[in-house]
């Protein structure tokens, strides 16, 4: 439970002090809120429990928090990715601006597996443009499709969790889609976040997995900082379990057969993924969730990749097999449509 760093004064005794208390190391600060805390021996350590436990606690929780924050926002990522769903023919990039120029959709569409269109990476010009473009309009989505393996990821670190719509200030970046009839789109709508109470002290912090459309990369803000630097209004507040959430808005009012409900359907279905493939990921490396977070940082890193490509693989292999049945569905059709046409002729 320790490591070694500078001579330091022991929090027990006073005496000079060589070992850091690994439950506070590498806690992301806030406001400069951290001090080491040090000691010069496991004895020290132990008797200087019963004073510093409800502190390490607490910095320990807002570690597991971060970790988990970067865990669901690369899924966040590879996930858009994978279920992209807009046809962009060019980006052009200037002064603070990605203009997005939409190309003519196919109007043929016999599945909802059709209304996926890979996404155009090369069009990108950095890593970060590529970020903000998978999230534009997506703030529903991160709600909706990781309610679940949010909720299984944060479990035992967050004790309530909020949707809040806002109206965000302090952009540093502006996305503007236009589609193909040159037709703008509007850039005044309103944003979905999650507000996170953690356990152990009660933190609260705004968990943006989309907020690099607005140029922010960072998922994981103090709440007050984050309502003070990117909000200029709150809008409402809805619980997390609750009906009417955005999950249930997505999903309801969507028609069967119009785009937007296929795509909504097609997402209800294969957001089921994240989880099944993160337990049976745990399963095969008999890693938990909760375990990975309390690894060394490197360690946490390549076990963080290691769970998203795997979930990626799962997803893809699910999407492949949708498509094949899509293709031999209509090769179905077609050939019962040609037989038809030739019973005619004759």
């Amino acid at each position: 439970m320790a490591s070694t760093s500078p001579s330091q004064i022991c929090a027990h005794c006073g005496k000079a002090a060589e070992r850091a208390c690994s439950g506070c190391k590498d806690v992301p600060a806030i406001d400069d809120d951290i001090k080491p805390i040090y000691y010069c021996s496991p004895s020290c350590q132990k008797e200087d429990w019963q004073h510093h436990k409800t502190l390490c606690k607490r910095l320990q929780t807002r570690k597991l928090f971060y970790r988990a924050g970067s865990i669901l926002q690369e899924i966040f990522y590879m996930y858009r990715e994978k279920m992209f769903d807009k046809l962009i023919a060019r980006i052009d990039k200037s002064q603070g601006r990605l203009i997005i120029h939409e190309g003519r959709y196919n109007p043929l569409i016999t599945a909802d597996i059709d209304c996926l269109i890979p996404f155009p990476a090369n069009l990108c010009q950095t890593e970060e443009d590529k970020k903000s473009v998978l999230v534009h309009l997506a703030c529903d989505d991160a709600s909706a499709w990781l309610h679940d393996i949010l909720k299984y990821t944060l479990a035992g670190i967050a004790s309530n969790i909020v949707e809040v719509r806002g109206v965000v200030q302090n952009k540093k970046l502006e996305i503007i889609a236009i589609d193909v009839l040159g037709n703008l789109q509007n850039t005044d709508f309103e944003h979905e976040f999650l507000k996170i109470k953690l356990v152990n002290g009660g933190e609260e912090y705004g968990l943006d997995l989309s907020s690099a459309q607005f140029g922010y990369y960072e998922p994981i803000v103090p709440w007050r900082q984050y309502l003070q630097t990117r909000i200029s209004k709150l809008v409402s507040r809805q619980q997390f379990n609750y009906p009417g959430g955005a999950r249930d808005r997505l999903v309801a009012g969507k028609g069967d057969t119009d785009v937007e409900g296929l795509v909504a359907g097609l997402n209800m279905e294969s957001s089921r993924a994240l989880v099944s493939s993160t337990k049976e990921w745990e399963s095969e490396t008999n890693m938990t969730i909760l375990k990975m977070l309390k690894l060394p940082h490197q360690e946490f890193k390549m076990m963080e990749k290691q769970l998203v490509d795997f979930i990626a693989d799962n997803l893809e292999w699910y999407l492949t097999f949708l498509r094949e049945k899509a293709g031999k569905a209509k090769a179905k059709f077609m050939q019962a449509a040609a037989g038809e046409s030739s019973r005619k002729t004759n």
